[in-house]
């Protein structure tokens, strides 16, 4: 894995998130993420066949990711792009900075925002659920989580897709703010192993320090 740094989630502080090396991570600003994305590309899938060949493919998943994370306010995004027998397994994380309406609803506290956070129990095996609880991420402490398979509604209100979801809300330093990393993907076969996978990459989240 390899640590990233981005924007400043609050004016004190700002953050840190290791994805695996084999991830893209992208642009989310306007200006630059469209011509970034097809030079990430190019430079990512020289000499791995499997994604050459689906270069075109790749880059507009890859703006779409950008797109939606930049519409959500997120200032970090990353996102897997697997070859799995002949299709593609992909994922997601974008890390959001909560809007100052929401901290406002005094959010300062992982008890209160698991609070707001509403669990769902299947009732058939094809039903969406969501479980709510209280971690302790490393290196940083109490967050509160949301995890489960969600139907999403696509940003360009084209309709809803059922997805592998986790959302881990950390209140920033001093309670100015929350921070909220999600992570996604369309499978909904591999829950279990998403899950794993998300919360290791959730668990690798630190606030950074303010330059002196």
């Amino acid at each position: 894995m390899s640590p990233s740094t981005t924007a400043p989630p609050t004016p004190a502080a700002g953050f840190s998130i290791t994805v695996p090396n084999t991830w893209f991570e992208i642009e989310v600003d306007p200006a630059t993420r469209s011509a970034s994305i097809n030079e990430l590309v190019r430079a990512r899938t020289r000499g791995v066949p499997a994604l050459a060949a689906r270069r075109d493919e790749i880059a507009q998943l890859l703006r779409a990711a950008a797109r939606e994370a930049a519409a959500s306010g997120a200032v970090y995004c990353g996102v897997m792009v697997e070859p799995v027998e002949g299709t593609g397994l992909t994922a997601s994380v974008t890390v959001s900075l909560l809007p100052p309406a929401d901290a406002d609803r005094r959010l300062d506290t992982v008890g209160a925002i698991a609070a707001t956070l509403r669990e769902k129990t299947a009732r058939h095996p094809d039903d969406t659920w969501t479980t709510v609880s209280v971690i302790d991420l490393p290196g940083v402490g109490p967050a509160a989580r949301a995890a489960g398979v969600e139907d999403v509604e696509m940003p360009d209100s084209s309709g809803w897709i059922r997805a592998t979801l986790m959302q881990t809300f950390v209140p920033t330093p001093g309670g100015d703010g929350v921070v909220l990393i999600s992570c996604s993907s369309p499978n909904i076969v591999l829950v279990q192993p998403l899950h794993d996978l998300f919360d290791a990459v959730s668990g690798t989240f630190r606030f950074l320090a303010a330059a002196s």
